[in-house]
Formats: C-alpha cells, sequence, structure tokens
C-alpha cells in the first residue's frame, strides 16, 4: 500500500518507498524461519529443492509480466528503442536490475524489480550463511548474525559518504541489513511466545509511531533516510511483526482482516504489475484518477498470474517437499544402520 501510493504519487506517500524496507525484513524473517526449520528437523539443507522451490515460486510469474511488457511496452512507450526494452527485460530476467538501476539508471519502466534482484542475491547466498552459523556454537549464533547486521548498515552509510543516493540505495550490498534484521528475529522467535499481550501491543503501537516518523519527515532522496531513517524503518518491521505474532493483539487482529488477507496472497503479482500501470497513467492523469486505474489493473493481473500461474504451482511446491519428506523418511533407517 505504501509502496503503490508513492509510485501513484499519491500526496503524503512520498517516502512510500519505506514499505520495501518493510518487505525485506518481513522476507528475511520468513526465509531463516524455513532454512533453520529444516536444519533443526534433517540436520543439513537441501540446496538444490530450495532453489527450485525459489524459481517456481518467483520467476514464472515475472516471466509473464516480462512477456507482457514485451509485447506492450515498445507502443506504450515509444519514447525508447525496441532493443533499450529488450535490453530492460533482459536486466529484469536476469535478476541485475539492482546495480543496474543504481549505476545506469536502468531498467526504466521495470525500476520497480530492483527489490526482486534484491531478494534474489539473499537466496543465493543465505542458505550458505545459515549452514556456517550452524558450525558456529549456538551461543554465538545470535551474536554473529548481530555483527553481520551492523557490518551491513555501517557499509551503506559509508557507501553513501562515498556515492550518490541512487547508487547507494538500489543495491543488494547497501540494502541487505533489513533482510538481516529479519533474521535476526526468526532466530529469536522461540522468546516471542513468551511476550504478554499488552506487550506486543505496546511493541506494535511504538512501532507504527517509528514507521509514522520516517513517512513524515522523509521523501525521495532524502539523505538522511538512507543514514538513519532505513534503520528505524527496519526496526518498525520488526515491532510489527513480533506484535502480529501474537494472538490477541490489536496488530494481528488488523492484519487478520478478509481484504488484508486476500491482497496478501496476491501481494507478489501485485507488487510486479503495479508499476508498469502507474508510470503509463500518472503522467497523464491526477493521482486520484490514476490510484483507482492502477488497483483494478494491477489487481485484475494479479488474481489472473496467481489463479493461472501460481497456485498451481504452489501445489507442485507443496507435492515436491512432501515426496522429499517421504525419501527422507524411507532413508534414515539405512543411515542409522
Amino acid at each position: 500500500m505504501l509502496v503503490i501510493g508513492c509510485h501513484c504519487r499519491v500526496p503524503g506517500f512520498g517516502a512510500g518507498y519505506f514499505g520495501v524496507d518493510l518487505f525485506f525484513v518481513l522476507s528475511g524473517f520468513l526465509i531463516t524461519q524455513l532454512l533453520v526449520g529444516e536444519l533443526d528437523a534433517r540436520g543439513t539443507l537441501d540446496l538444490s529443492g530450495f532453489y527450485l522451490r525459489r524459481f517456481l515460486r518467483l520467476a514464472p510469474p515475472l516471466c509473464l509480466l516480462l512477456a507482457a511488457y514485451v509485447a506492450v511496452g515498445p507502443w506504450a512507450w515509444p519514447q525508447f528503442k525496441l532493443w533499450q526494452h529488450f535490453r530492460d527485460a533482459g536486466l529484469t530476467g536476469f535478476y541485475l536490475s539492482d546495480y543496474a538501476r543504481a549505476f545506469w539508471n536502468d531498467p526504466r519502466v521495470l525500476m520497480h524489480t530492483w527489490s526482486l534482484s534484491v531478494e534474489e542475491h539473499f537466496y543465493l547466498i543465505w542458505p550458505f550463511a545459515i549452514l556456517l552459523l550452524a558450525r558456529i556454537a549456538p551461543r554465538w549464533r545470535l551474536a554473529g548474525l548481530a555483527g553481520i547486521y551492523l557490518l551491513a548498515t555501517g557499509w551503506r552509510i559509508f557507501e553513501y559518504e562515498h556515492l550518490n543516493w541512487a547508487e547507494t540505495y538500489f543495491r543488494f550490498d547497501t540494502h541487505m541489513s533489513g533482510l538481516i534484521s529479519g533474521a535476526l528475529l526468526a532466530l529469536c522467535v522461540s522468546q516471542i511466545g513468551r511476550i504478554s499481550e499488552e506487550r506486543a501491543n505496546a511493541i506494535g503501537l511504538l512501532a507504527c509511531a517509528a514507521l509514522v516518523s520516517c513517512l513524515a519527515t522523509s521523501f525521495w532522496h532524502a539523505p538522511w533516510a538512507l543514514v538513519w531513517m532505513m534503520t528505524l524503518a527496519e526496526t518498525a518491521a520488526v515491532g510489527l511483526l513480533v506484535a502480529a505474532s501474537v494472538q490477541g493483539t490489536w496488530v494481528n487482529m488488523v492484519l487478520s482482516v478478509r481484504p488484508l488477507v486476500a491482497a496478501g496472497m496476491v501481494s507478489y503479482g501485485l507488487y510486479l504489475w503495479h508499476y508498469p500501470v502507474a508510470v503509463f497513467f500518472r503522467d497523464l492523469l491526477p493521482w486520484y484518477q490514476t490510484v483507482p486505474i492502477v488497483l483494478v489493473i494491477a489487481f485484475a493481473a494479479a488474481a489472473v498470474s496467481y489463479l493461472a500461474v501460481e497456485r498451481p504451482l504452489q501445489r507442485y511446491r507443496r507435492n515436491l517437499g512432501d515426496r522429499r519428506r517421504q525419501v527422507d523418511a524411507t532413508a534414515k533407517p539405512a543411515t542409522i544402520a
């Protein structure tokens, strides 16, 4: 919601790009939970299975968007040459748009896919980081990951002192702190259940106040956004996750409302499709006309993507996981013998 408002140039949503930081924290939390859960259950990680599941989850909906873009892009944005449209689709398809956007200002119409590239780079290296952390004594794992978070945050601030805003903002290596903060929370998930409902409600309120302060005091290219406010937004995301994880809290109840749950189910497709539509209409119409058009078209495209592509592949991934678990179960006696 924050990102769409920002991309549609809604007044007051100039700092809506912090919604991406919320997403990174959530993603780091969920992926680390999956990896740590598998490591605890199996004693190792099925790397080929992990990468296959990630590919089946992310690549097909993206390919659908890229096919539509290659077909419609030359007509919708004739100011760009045909080879530029194919180049941008290639940069996006190979998950290179984060560094391309940082240093060469490409892709244009598919600019929003820089965050998908950041995610993909994280997926490539994080299983190996989890395996490395598993070799460390448990009492040092959290401290080691906290050290990595501090290094990532310090690296972003250091780079901003030497590069411009875009060159710092769009890159994986300078934008991985949110993913790591989510991973930190995943390692502390056993402690969340001990938090009382009252304390979780207070954490949720503080997190919302922190997020509102980020949105109210920042704007696109705000210099302090990369130095301090991004860290505050990541902290707010951690607080919201903690509050949402405790049953009965107001955050948990708000996020359980059916329209938000439904939007969450198609959120990947919604993110993929909304930006090209927003780019096309926001220079032609005022924001209050752009927003409903973007929402209708993006939700329709996301629903088609979910029903025709994502949900069938979701069932396939689930069946694939069941078969792998059956293989593990039958292999255990032979291993023990």
